[in-house]
């Protein structure tokens, strides 16, 4: 469940939502400006949380990185 999670955090974050809004429907007793404050809040804090499983952490790299040729080719190229 933990590694779902981490591969679709957008979809846990609309779980989780979807989850709250339910819950006020169905009798949790919140006014309407607590449930709007609940949701915003859930949607600020768990886009950071989004946002840092889906920011890579070291930089791709290019074809140039990957592909002997093309080294071969940039450095007969600096001469």
């Amino acid at each position: 469940m933990i590694q779902l999670i981490r591969q679709e955090p957008v979809m846990f974050q609309a779980v989780v939502q979807a989850a709250l809004a339910l819950a006020v429907a169905f009798g949790l007793n919140l006014s309407p400006g607590q449930a709007g404050a609940m949701l915003a809040f859930t949607a600020a804090a768990l886009s950071f949380w989004t946002l840092a499983q889906v920011t890579p952490t070291a930089s791709p790299k290019t074809a140039q990185d990957n592909d002997p040729a093309v080294k071969s080719t940039a450095a007969h190229a600096g001469h």
